[in-house]
């Protein structure tokens, strides 16, 4: 029985061991499996390091000229001469082309043979009536000058009568209650009464001499205005007839030669040359002209960011055409009305032109170029990215990601602390904590769908 008992121990224990062996074997494979998923789950690190936090907006956009005009015509004539090419460069008051004036100037010295001699006699007649209308004024002048002195001579006599009636009664009143001296004669009250108003009885008289000297002034006025009135209506009829439709005719003509010579109203570039010579014109304009003593670029801004945006902000030009050059510009105009691209409307939004702070020649019209807008300058800061700052208990912390040591690349998720400052797009100023210039900080370390959230202390593998 002894024997048998040993036995079924023994089977007992090879038993435990196969048990304990398995799930040695079986943990093995658990933890082998794990390292490889941890293996295949790498966590994304950006360095922490000095970078531009300034706020940019990036776009596209075409060079163009600074100022565009537009050469036009209204002259139904044969082009005689055509003096540039396109693309030729011109300077304001060169000669473009020339239109075929000589039916027009025909025409001219006809009319104006005839206009000749019928202007003559009108403008025989005009001098004579110029020289009535000044003799006109000149009367006027001086029977005007006549009529005030008339005035002027009742208005004084007027005032004298007055003085003299005034003086008199100051007198009578003075002797009022007077006592005579002994061999003096009394003061005669009767004589001086009758004087009185005889003299009262006058003033009228002067007064009215006043009134009729004014009024005759304003007769001789209107008169020699209605006079002069006429003589001038007379003048002003001559004018209207000397400019009149055969006038008026000579004048376009005169104009339209002188159209026939297209001049240059600006300096630049043709960028579009509509004639040819011995031919008619198709269309009224011409030709275009671009000035390039500026070079602008036009761009597109969506409706989303154009409130960012104000004229005077400072922008970065560059262009395929010159690699790994920077050109300093400026926003220099915001067109604020929707335009619209009828071939594709996801192209809708508002021109901005930006004009470089010196010009380059190397940029011609039509080129495309990116540019940079700068929203908000905020300069080199030290950064961490946006998505690996996580706040807890009320503080800011991300994750470094430090090297294990470990042949297999693993690293160790440590838990720092972090101030923050300004936020851009992508990374956010750090202004203090825990971080220093080259910690590698893991992105999202809340965790993925791929991705398990990050913890201290954690073992993991980053993309490198």
């Amino acid at each position: 029985m002894a024997k048998k008992k040993k036995k079924k121990w023994i089977i007992l224990c090879a038993a435990v061991v196969v048990i304990i062996g398995a799930g040695v074997a079986l943990k093995s494979m658990i933890s082998g499996m794990n390292s490889s998923v941890m293996t295949s789950q790498k966590y994304t690190v950006i360095a922490a390091e000095t970078r531009d936090l300034s706020d940019i907006l990036t776009t596209n956009g075409k060079v163009i000229g600074n100022e565009t005009v537009d050469v036009n015509t209204k002259l139904n004539a044969v082009v005689s001469e055509v003096n540039v090419s396109l693309g030729d460069h011109v300077e304001a008051g060169d000669v473009l082309c020339v239109f075929d004036s000589s039916e027009l100037q025909e025409e001219y010295d006809s009319l104006s043979k005839q206009v000749t001699t019928g202007d003559q006699k009108t403008e025989d007649s005009h001098e004579k009536n110029q020289r009535d209308l000044e003799a006109a004024q000149a009367k006027k002048t001086r029977a005007l000058e006549r009529a005030q002195r008339v005035i002027d001579r009742a208005v004084k006599a007027r005032d004298d009568a007055y003085a003299d009636y005034n003086k008199k009664v100051e007198e009578y009143n003075s002797h009022i209650g007077e006592e005579t001296e002994p061999g003096e004669l009394p003061y005669d009250f009767a004589a001086m009464d009758a004087q009185l108003e005889a003299q009262y009885a006058q003033l009228s008289t002067y007064d009215d001499a006043v009134t009729d000297a004014n009024e005759s002034y304003k007769d001789t006025e209107t008169q020699y205005d209605e006079s002069i009135q006429a003589i001038q209506d007379m003048i002003d009829a001559e004018q209207y007839e000397l400019g009149g439709d055969s006038a008026k005719q000579l004048k376009k003509l005169k104009e339209q030669i002188d159209q026939c010579t297209v001049i240059a109203p600006q300096s630049g570039i043709i960028t579009a040359l509509n004639v040819n010579e011995g031919t008619i014109p198709m269309s009224s304009s011409i030709m275009t002209i671009v000035n390039m003593d500026k070079t602008v670029v036009e761009l597109t801004v969506k409706e989303t960011d154009i409130a960012k945006i104000t004229e005077g902000m400072d922008a970065v030009v560059t262009s395929k055409v010159i690699p790994d050059e920077e050109m300093k510009a400026k926003i220099t105009r915001i067109v604020h009305v929707l335009s619209a691209d009828p071939t594709d409307s996801t192209a809708a939004g508002y021109k901005v032109e930006v004009t470089l702070d010196v010009p380059n020649d190397k940029l011609l019209i039509g080129m495309s170029a990116s540019v940079d807008i700068t929203l908000v300058q905020v300069g080199e800061k030290m950064s961490v990215p946006y998505s690996g700052v996580f706040e807890k208990d009320g503080a800011k912390y991300v994750y470094a990601a430090e090297k294990t040591g470990e042949d297999d690349g693993s690293y160790t998720a440590k838990l720092l602390k972090v101030s923050t400052g300004h936020e851009g797009d992508f990374y956010v100023e750090v202004t203090g904590g825990e971080v220093k210039d080259g910690d590698l900080i893991i992105e999202d370390p809340q965790g993925s769908d791929l991705l398990r959230p990050v913890e201290e202390g954690m073992r993991i593998y980053v993309n490198e």
